[in-house]
């Protein structure tokens, strides 16, 4: 009986973490996604770091940084754009 309980637990466990993830292979945050709504959108067609054309890599990765939408070409221009925010936010400003 106790290994049947322990099965059951198991199973509602996992359960959990399938139904907690939004069921597809993607890379973005959906905790910043959220915050789009409200965020001033991204002016231009180029990843704010690399200045490459949105959507030549793939699909563009979208965040939300300090009611500011950004928009990056891949994974990596999201480190190095979080690693100095200001530099790259500057070239909104122009």
């Amino acid at each position: 009986m106790k290994h049947i309980q322990l099965t059951c637990i198991g199973l509602a466990v996992a359960g959990g973490f399938l139904l907690a993830g939004c069921g597809k292979t993607h890379d973005h945050d959906h905790g910043a996604a959220r915050g789009t709504a409200e965020a001033k959108p991204y002016p231009l067609d180029v990843c704010i770091v690399a200045d490459e054309k949105l959507g030549s890599m793939g699909d563009a990765i979208v965040r939300v940084h300090e009611g500011q939408e950004v928009k990056f070409c891949c994974k990596d221009c999201v480190g190095e754009f979080e690693a100095d925010p200001e530099k790259y936010l500057a070239k909104l400003k122009q």
